[in-house]
Order: C-alpha cells, then structure tokens, then sequence
C-alpha cells in the first residue's frame, strides 16, 4: 500500500506540472460566476477527476463492467463541461439523465424500502423505482457540484461518508468490499491532500465522477444490508450536497432567479465570506480551505453520531430533521451577518 500511495503522489505531480506547462485544462475562474466568489488561483489543473478515473482501474471495481463505463461517461460529461463545450445546465441534466438512468437499469440498482409502507408500495413498480433512484441521484452529482468552490469540501465530505461505512461495516460485520473501499479511501485521501492546499481542483468532471461513485456504492450498502442498514442513515450520509441542490432550487424560485444560472448564495459561500472577514489579512488559500474543513467537521461529527443509530429510522428521521433546521438557522444568521457588516 506504502507502494501505491508513493506511485500515486508522484504521478499527481507529474500529471499536474504537465497540465500547467501545457496550459491545459486549468481552472476557468473568469466564465465561473459560482467560483468567481471563492477561487484564488487561476493556474490549478482540474486533475482531481483524473487522478481518480486512473487509479479506480487499479481497484477491483473492474469486476463491475457497468459501473466503469458509467462512472467514465460521467466524468466525460463533467470534462466537456470543465473546458465549456457543454455549458447548458439542462443540457448537461439531460445527458445525465441517460447515464444514470442506464445504470439503474442494466446495473440493477434498486431501493426497497424508505420504512414508509405507502412509498414502498410505490417503490414496487419497477418505472417509479428507476424514477426515484434516478432523481435521488441527480440532486447528489448537480449537490456536489454546487460545493466545488472551496478547497476540500467535496472530496473529504465523500471521504467522511466511505470512511463512515468502513467502519460502520466493520463494527457490525456487514457486507461490503472492503478491499475497494480501502483502495478508494487511499486515493481520495491522496486527491485531497493535493486539494487542500490549492494545488488541484475537481472541476464539474472530478465532482460528478466521485459524487457518482459513492451515491451507487450508497445505494448496493442499502441493497446488500437491508436488514440492519436504514435508508435514512444512508440519507443522512448524504443529507449536505442533496440539501445545497434543493434549498438553491427552491431559494432561487422564491426570488424569481434562473435556476440555470449559478450565484454565490449558498451556505459554503456564507462560511467563507464570514471567515474570510474575521481573517482577513490571512492567506487566501488558507481561508478557503478552512472554511471547507469548518464544515466537514460539523458533517464528520454528525454522521460519526449518526453510525450509532444504523438500523433506527425514526432516530435518524429525527436527526436529520434537527439538522435541516440548523442548517436555516445558520444560513439566515451567516446571510444578516454579512448584510449588516457591509
């Protein structure tokens, strides 16, 4: 493993001076209104994704056909986005759309219950099965995308989650494929090293690809554990990127705002503005940074409690629900905050 990680490490220095010298696929900060507000360096390679395509052929996930060939069209989708061919939102939801439902289909994803008998019943009919896998992950990829601004946020939270389910499969001796994870966890560890101190960005590609990958690892956690996992922990694992999608969606109708065009009006932009007022002769870099470490480990803590209550969905319903309302109630104390200082 010393091995692999050395290999890896240096390749991602190679793979990113290349890039840079070549000026290839480097942040595009200046078309990016979602960026614009946190970025601090136009010369960083989008090399996250890459990082990750290339080395997830050296896990076992190669016994899974499908998965490959979905998680490498999503991460095309998400490159032609990055180097702005495909910069339609709806366009790029569309597309999505058929990647994803493709994998439900042919993969044989499936939920079989959220402990509501009236929805599992619904659940039953295969379409509305497919439909609701399919929206489920949509807000997850186009969630995580929305996060990719701040240094570290998306790749740790999703290395919170994995490592949550590692340790949660192990304390409760459930199934999963422990070597894939172990394997995964090494090179999103490595990818956020890199991330944190702004010397690689995810990109659309990078955040798709990942978000992708561990919505559908979610989904087989549930599928293989059904009598011990509740859906609702799997929720809460995923409750922050799914949560910044449908609050924008629904902030943005209220307002009357395009919902294809992105602003700097969610809760990571709220946390960086707030922090890098307070430090604000700190460096740039490190500001952005910690805001996203600020909340990982409100997530780190949550999700770490929530392990706990694995098999407790009204527990878990109750949880989550008190975390929505924290996450209002900071979002419109950050929002005034903000206001009235300037």
């Amino acid at each position: 493993m010393i091995f692999k990680i050395i290999i890896i490490v240096l390749f991602y220095f190679v793979l990113n001076k290349f890039f840079i010298n070549k000026n290839i696929l480097l942040d595009k900060i200046d078309i990016s209104q979602h960026k614009r507000g946190v970025a601090i360096n136009k010369k960083t390679p989008l090399t996250g994704g890459l990082i990750f395509i290339i080395f997830m052929f050296f896990t076992p996930i190669l016994e899974d056909q499908i998965f490959i060939i979905s998680i490498l069209m999503i991460y095309l989708l998400g490159l032609l986005s990055d180097v702005n061919i495909l910069s339609s939102p709806p366009k790029r939801i569309f597309f999505q759309s058929l990647i994803l439902t493709g994998m439900i289909f042919f993969g044989n994803l499936e939920i079989r219950t959220i402990s509501i008998e009236f929805f599992d019943k619904i659940l039953e009919i295969n379409f509305l099965n497919i439909f609701f896998l399919l929206l489920c992950l949509l807000v997850l990829v186009n969630g995580s995308n929305f996060l990719d601004g701040l240094n570290t946020l998306v790749v740790v939270y999703f290395l919170i989650c994995l490592i949550i389910i590692y340790i949660s499969s192990n304390y409760y001796n459930l199934i999963i494929d422990y070597d894939l994870f172990k394997n995964i966890i090494v090179i999103l560890t490595i990818i956020s090293l890199f991330n944190l101190f702004g010397k690689s960005f995810l990109g659309d590609s990078g955040s798709y690809c990942i978000a992708f990958f561990v919505g559908v690892i979610c989904i087989k956690f549930i599928y293989e554990n059904p009598q011990t996992v509740s859906p609702y922990f799997i929720a809460l694992l995923l409750w922050y990127p799914a949560l910044e999608n449908l609050f924008s969606i629904i902030r943005r109708s209220l307002f009357k705002k395009k919902l294809s065009l992105a602003d700097n009006h969610h809760l990571h932009h709220l946390v960086y503005l707030f922090l890098n007022k307070k430090f604000s002769k700190k460096n740039k870099i490190l500001i952005n940074s910690l805001s996203g470490i600020v909340i990982n480990i409100y997530n780190f803590i949550l999700i770490s409690f929530s392990v706990f209550f694995i098999s407790n969905s009204k527990v878990l319903i109750l949880i989550i629900l008190l975390n929505l309302m924290m996450y209002l109630l900071t979002y419109n104390f950050l929002q005034k905050l903000i206001r009235f200082e300037k």
